[in-house]
């Protein structure tokens, strides 16, 4: 099994990463966390890895935080949810905002993800509540329920999801009411 990689960065999009490891190129599967993480390219990269094998072939995914590899592994071991939908997951909602909505059995903000249903998500909370339920989680988990409501409020102000994602993730996790993160986040929309 392969732990990590590192490497040269040879290619970097949102989708995936290639890490040349003695002369060799690898691809690997990433999530946004991971994308927005990574340096320049030419730039020395290390990624904790999941290896996954099908009758389709062999793919690695790639994390840059050890967090975020085991929850993917979490997701991946439900019934019904595989690596590519796992990866999905995490790429619209950060690792401790996943648990902290596993925890609190708020299956509405998994279903933000676009091929998770209600059905799904309620299996994932069932199959995952007893795995995490001694786990802490931090503070900035809160903003993401007020930012599910500021992404409601940009989309009818016109905005695109990507540019809604990039400027909450901008936006200073001490900024806790939605009036707060909206103001500071159409400063960001509209380059000021």
């Amino acid at each position: 099994m392969i732990y990590s990689i590192s490497g040269k960065l040879i290619v970097k999009t949102r989708q995936f990463a290639a890490v040349n490891v003695v002369g060799l190129g690898i691809k690997v599967s990433i999530t946004r966390k991971t994308f927005q993480k990574l340096p320049k390219i030419g730039g020395k990269v290390n990624l904790l890895c999941h290896f996954y094998s099908s009758q389709n072939g062999f793919e690695l995914y790639g994390f840059f935080d050890q967090k975020e590899r085991d929850v993917f592994e979490m997701l991946n071991s439900i019934n019904g949810i595989g690596p590519k939908a796992a990866l999905k997951i995490l790429s619209e909602i950060k690792a401790e905002s996943l648990l902290s909505a596993i925890s609190r059995g708020k299956s509405e903000i998994l279903t933000k993800t676009a091929g998770i249903g209600a059905k799904k998500a309620n299996r994932i909370i069932l199959e995952l509540s007893d795995k995490i339920k001694n786990q802490k989680f931090s503070e900035t988990d809160d903003n993401f329920e007020v930012d599910l409501e500021l992404e409601e409020v940009l989309k009818t102000l016109g905005y695109k999801q990507k540019q809604i994602r990039e400027a909450t993730e901008k936006i200073s996790p001490k900024l806790k009411t939605l009036q707060d993160r909206l103001k500071a986040s159409l400063k960001i929309l509209s380059g000021r």
